[in-house]
């Protein structure tokens, strides 16, 4: 029989001998949430936390919460430094030696990172800007179309030849002064006006329309309208073999390495820049006959440089950004979409003239009480549609309204409904299929079809007035300390704002400490919040071209209230509708995402039949191509494995894994960062953001430890593959810095040991230190190992790092392969 194992604990304090201390429900609580450790300080100095239903302890003062969480502190710091001896291997003469032969291998804050970015280069080119930066298009709603972008550049403009390469020397890299140039003007002004003629002549958009007609697909889209990356290529080599004449490169061989170069940039991730020196390098530039008649050699290599970046920015980019709309997926993924402009307008035609004739988009009607701000529609690409995201600008005032508006709607949702905890309610789930003896489980996975749009508006007003009837006509808004989440130099504790009732729950995460200000408070009557929230569900604006529209259906998504707003409205549809499921099942819910598990297969079947019905009344319907399940002669796609939020779910055996990446890792990194610091640093703070360990999927109720080990290996893989590529677009020369490379991977494989390490020793309070220190070689074997086989794949780092492969390990105890070279750094 199914039951929940989150229990709803009422908690009482007791006076013995006229001291109040904590019931045993509030101290068992804390030993689970915090350690053994915290409650027995809370005990010690007399510490009164009181509880709430969703596992967050009011602290009596302000003063107190501070303490406490310095102690906290103190026990993390504690359990790291224990760690850290663990991970500390008694010194050996290697090593001693190593030490003494390696000094210059630590690194330090004020340390300038060792480049030698320019050795072996062409010593003309040095300090010469020649990165150039491929930007996404507008995806603001509309687009301007093919006829309308913006085609004033020198090509279209320029009357000669000569007026061409004088704008290309003068307008290129202005810093750089041309003298002594005379001689080549001629020859290049000649083909220039040749290179003019060719591309006025040339029908780009009646081109691009053949090729994306014609050419078989041969590969898979990642969205369905975008160009793939072979007719791309096909496109523009066309344009260099129709349009660019081939003696302004001299020969062949330049004019390929150009194109190669070009072909670089178009699979270059998004927000990196692609350096020209070294095309420019390579090209042969005694048989560029144009450039001969310049008598210095220094001369001929700057103007070089000035007209490759003309060539790229002035024209190849220009049409690039013309005939395409250059988008993403998703802002996770830096891998760029190519879309052909035609197509990208037709596609918001059908978006505006879709939403008009259902009216979603409703003509404006002036409201002398109050005009909400008009925001703009935002297109994003998605894989068979797109998505509207809505933009808006508000006045301070309007800022500081929404912000009280949105807590009291979270305050509300929360204590309604509760926190999404996947991993609380995944161990339940897991428990209770130990318990119950069932061998079978049923998993029901669905996404809501257009989860913002679909709201209807009055229903969600409705439910908004019904949740808010118990409340007083006027609330109170007290200042709350709560831990600060970045508290280096702002002190430990932040304040902010929530709504005082005993009806409203307060919007902190499970195991947060908070203490109550009594300073500041304000008086907020229900009724002004309700009109806010009436007003931006029913008369939010949206303009497109010259038109102001009020949003007639649905809620708009982009905005500060719609994630809460969508929450509210499903919370309560399913609550409503498939509360009968509740009886021998549980629901896990994460924005539009919903799994059913239960041991019922008749109850399973029976939701699954709800998914594809929908709940009309509520206009709630879920997508057919993402609804995944395990039940066996069903309309529906028969899977054992279900991927939910992020997870690969086996139906089996419950066991949750990270999913597995399609995307290649160069795009899943950001290469951009709001300090200025060094290669090294980044690649440091780059490597210590591991992808794929969770608390999930590390807890020893819910995965194996042979899965774990799994996870571990797939894991540590991917973060060898994510070292690959940031050593390689970081440094210039890594031969040069691979011992300061090394010192940084040493540094993060340990900090990923203890990192596993904590949250297993969360579940297993009893770990020895023998098993820790097993568990520590375990993981730091796998992490090297890793790095080894994807070195040694490659062909730079392959031949770089091959000692390191080589020497790897000659005793079996010894866990660092570089360990023999490179110094223990203690951290």
């Amino acid at each position: 029989m199914w039951y929940n194992l989150a229990c709803v604990f009422i908690f009482t304090y007791t006076n013995i001998k006229g001291t109040l201390v904590m019931d045993n429900y509030t101290l068992q609580s804390i030993k689970e949430i915090f350690g053994i450790d915290f409650q027995q300080y809370c005990e010690h100095h007399k510490i009164i936390l009181k509880k709430d239903k969703y596992d967050t302890f009011m602290v009596p003062n302000v003063s107190t919460l501070a303490e406490c969480i310095d102690a906290l502190d103190g026990f993390k710091l504690k359990i790291d430094n224990e760690l850290k001896q663990i991970q500390k291997r008694k010194s050996s003469l290697k090593n001693q030696r190593a030490k003494r032969s390696h000094k210059k291998c630590k690194i330090t804050k004020k340390e300038e990172p060792v480049t030698c970015k320019n050795i072996g280069r062409n010593s003309f080119l040095t300090d010469l800007e020649l990165h150039i930066n491929l930007y996404d298009t507008s995806s603001i709603l509309p687009t301007l179309t093919i006829h309308r972008v913006s085609s004033d550049y020198i090509l279209n403009t320029a009357n000669t030849g000569n007026e061409i390469y004088e704008y290309i020397l003068k307008e290129t890299m202005k810093n750089i002064d041309i003298v002594n140039y005379e001689t080549s003007i001629p020859l290049i002004s000649t083909l220039l006006n040749q290179f003019q003629k060719r591309h006025k002549r040339f029908h780009y958009s009646s081109v691009l329309k053949e090729i994306t007609e014609k050419q078989a697909l041969n590969q898979k889209l990642k969205c369905k309208y975008e160009v793939p990356l072979k007719q791309l290529k096909s496109f523009f080599d066309l344009i260099f073999a129709k349009v660019v004449p081939l003696a302004i490169f001299g020969k062949l061989k330049n004019l390929k390495k150009v194109k190669k170069a070009m072909y670089q940039l178009l699979i270059t991730p998004r927000f990196k820049s692609l350096d020209l020196t070294s095309l420019i390098e390579k090209l042969d530039i005694y048989s560029i006959t144009w450039l001969n008649n310049i008598p210095i050699l220094k001369t001929q290599w700057l103007i070089l440089a000035k007209f490759i970046k003309w060539f790229f920015n002035g024209y190849l980019l220009k049409i690039l950004r013309i005939q395409f709309h250059i988008t993403t997926l998703s802002a996770t993924n830096n891998e760029r979409i190519y879309v052909a402009r035609p197509n990208w307008c037709c596609i918001q035609d059908k978006f505006i003239k879709k939403k008009i004739f259902s009216n979603c988009l409703q003509p404006d009607i002036k409201c002398n009480e109050w005009n909400p701000p008009i925001g703009t529609y935002k297109l994003c690409a998605k894989i068979s549609n797109v998505r509207p995201i809505f933009l808006s600008e508000y006045q301070e005032v309007e800022k500081k309204d929404l912000q009280t508006v949105f807590t009291f709607l979270r305050q509300l949702q929360i204590t309604e409904y509760g926190l999404t905890d996947f991993q609380k309610t995944w161990k339940s789930i897991v428990q209770c299929k130990y318990n119950s003896g069932s061998k079978n489980f049923y998993l029901v996975s669905c996404d809501v079809m257009d989860a913002f749009g679909s709201i209807i508006q009055a229903h969600l007003y409705d439910i908004i007035m019904l949740l808010c009837k118990k409340l007083p006509k006027v609330l109170v808004i007290n200042t709350y300390a709560v831990k600060s989440e970045k508290y280096k130099g702002d002190g430990t504790l932040c304040y902010k704002q929530y709504f005082t009732d005993a009806n409203l729950q307060l919007p902190l995460p499970p195991g947060s400490l908070y203490a109550c200000t009594h300073s500041n408070s304000l008086r907020i009557r229900k009724g002004w919040l309700l009109e806010k929230i009436r007003k931006y569900i029913f008369y939010q604006r949206v303009k497109i071209r010259e038109k102001t529209y009020i949003i007639g259906k649905g809620i708009v998504q982009g905005t500060m209230l719609s994630p809460v707003l969508s929450d509210i409205y499903y919370n309560y549809v399913l609550q409503k509708h498939i509360s009968s499921f509740l009886h021998c099942g549980e629901i896990v819910r994460y924005i539009d995402d919903i799994l059913y598990a239960t041991d019922n297969e008749i109850l399973a079947k029976e939701f699954l039949q709800l998914i594809k019905k929908g709940i009309p009344r509520f206009n709630c319907y879920f997508k057919e191509l993402k609804t995944q399940s395990n039940i066996i002669n069903t309309s529906s796609t028969f899977t054992n494995s279900i991927n939910y939020i992020g997870y690969k779910i086996n139906c089996d055996t419950l066991e949750v894994e990270p999913k597995d990446l399609s995307t290649h890792m160069r795009y899943l990194i950001s290469f951009s960062s709001k300090n200025n610091i060094t290669p090294l640093e980044l690649f440091r703070k780059r490597l210590c953001n591991v992808i794929g360990l969770s608390k999930v999927v590390l807890d020893r109720t819910i995965n194996s430890k042979a899965t774990i080990i799994k996870i571990l290996q797939k894991t540590c893989l991917m973060q060898a593959k994510r070292a690959q590529v940031l050593i390689k677009e970081l440094f210039d020369d890594i031969e040069h810095n691979v011992q300061d490379i090394i010192v940084i991977i040493k540094i993060t494989n340990k900090k990923v040991a203890r990192y596993v390490m904590k949250i297993l020793l969360r579940y297993e309070e009893k770990m020895s230190d023998l098993d820790m220190c097993t568990w520590n070689k375990k993981i730091l074997h796998i992490l090297w190992r890793s790095y080894e086989r994807i070195f040694r794949r490659d062909k730079i780092l392959g031949k770089i790092f091959k000692k390191i492969s080589h020497k790897k390990s000659k005793s079996h105890s010894n866990i660092l392969p570089v360990s023999c070279y490179y110094p223990n750094i203690q951290i």
